[in-house]
């Protein structure tokens, strides 16, 4: 139990993405957080598994779309259904941090916060439990929005970069450093730049703070979020919350927590962390997580011959591949994806092109 000047603590997992580069394994019914790429379990599992020995069942809340909350709720069987909180549609991750930090102020106001996305793959579970509770007592003895930062294994271009401070706060074995400013994606050569000069971490998308905190912030950063927000928990006291959800969530601000809150707040503090961490964010970053064999990474019936570094994956039929390399070949029950490894991130066009054509059934 908390002391008397320790918040208590809940966790919040945002498992609302669509996941789009994994066409065409992942669907609007399965998106991404659904699939079994952790050790044959689906990411989200895998994510609420290393919470849980934080932040009890009871105080551990998921957000995800409302199309998906039922299949959400069946892959968590230990967490309180009341527990899956589903959006009316996605509005980023600022309007969905900002309802469950509304909602958490109108019952726990004097509470923290963790917030963690539901998609990734962090092997060493003690570690990310370590360091994140380390991020929350830190926000919890200073109004500070904290996040983790991880230690770069190379300049990644698609990621978002930290620059650190010097180190200004010991937290229980880590030490804290203030965040100066952040970098969104910076392309290739500026990436080598930032990672040259050892001041700069990966943005891990994991936050700390208190409920307090984050609500003041954007009530200042973000004030016609604030503003709706507030609205739709006047009218959840009087119509309910899924009718207050229906008429007043399509219509909050789209924006993300970083660009809409952490890069014009104040006090920004990190956690510099260096435990292994992916992000599986195409069908190439899977193969960082699959087990690695002579062909490359494979998941399901699968028969490679003769190839080497393909991602080869199957949800039904045998997925044979001869004298090839350098592929991403995925095969479904009514699909098949064939795409060079490094055209990966074209799938989204995929998606894309069978929207625009109604072809509603493949999505």
């Amino acid at each position: 139990m908390p002391s008397s000047t320790e918040p208590t603590l809940f966790a919040v997992v945002m498992a609302g993405g669509s996941g789009t580069r994994f066409w065409p394994l992942s669907r609007r019914h399965r998106p991404k957080q659904l699939l079994p790429f952790a050790d044959g379990r689906s990411l989200l599992l895998a994510t609420v598994e290393r919470l849980l020995p934080l932040v009890p069942a009871e105080r551990l809340l998921v957000v995800t779309g409302g199309a998906i909350a039922a299949a959400v709720a069946q892959d968590l069987p230990t967490l309180p259904t009341a527990n899956v909180l589903a959006e009316p549609e996605g509005r980023d991750t600022a309007a969905c941090i900002g309802w469950v930090a509304w909602r958490l102020a109108a019952t726990h106001p004097d509470a923290a916060m963790l917030v963690v996305p539901a998609d990734h793959v962090v092997p060493d579970g003690s570690a990310l439990r370590a360091a994140l509770a380390a991020a929350a007592a830190l926000a919890s003895r200073r109004p500070a929005l904290v996040t983790i930062g991880l230690q770069p294994t190379g300049p990644e271009p698609g990621f978002g970069y930290l620059e650190l401070g010097e180190p200004g706060e010991q937290v229980n074995s880590f030490e804290a450093c203030p965040v100066r400013r952040f970098i969104e994606k910076p392309g290739l050569e500026r990436a080598r730049e930032l990672l040259s000069s050892g001041r700069f971490r990966w943005n891990s998308g994991m936050f700390a703070w208190r409920v307090a905190t984050i609500v003041a912030a954007v009530r200042r950063h973000l004030p016609d979020l604030a503003a709706g927000l507030d609205r739709l928990m006047e009218d959840a006291r009087h119509l309910g919350e899924a009718a207050a959800l229906a008429r007043h969530y399509p219509t909050l601000p789209r924006t993300s927590i970083d660009f809409g809150v952490m890069e014009k707040a104040d006090e920004v503090w990190a956690i510099p962390v260096d435990f292994s961490w992916s992000d599986v964010g195409s069908w190439p970053g899977l193969a960082e997580v699959l087990p690695r064999l002579d062909e490359g990474s494979v998941l399901g019936d699968v028969l490679a011959i003769d190839a080497s570094s393909c991602v080869l994956v199957s949800d039904g039929p045998l997925v044979a591949a001869v004298g090839v390399r350098d592929l991403v070949v995925v095969a479904t029950r009514d699909a098949v994806l064939v795409v060079p490894r490094e055209q990966a991130q074209r799938v989204k066009e995929v998606v894309e092109r069978l929207r625009a054509a109604g072809r509603e059934e493949l999505l």
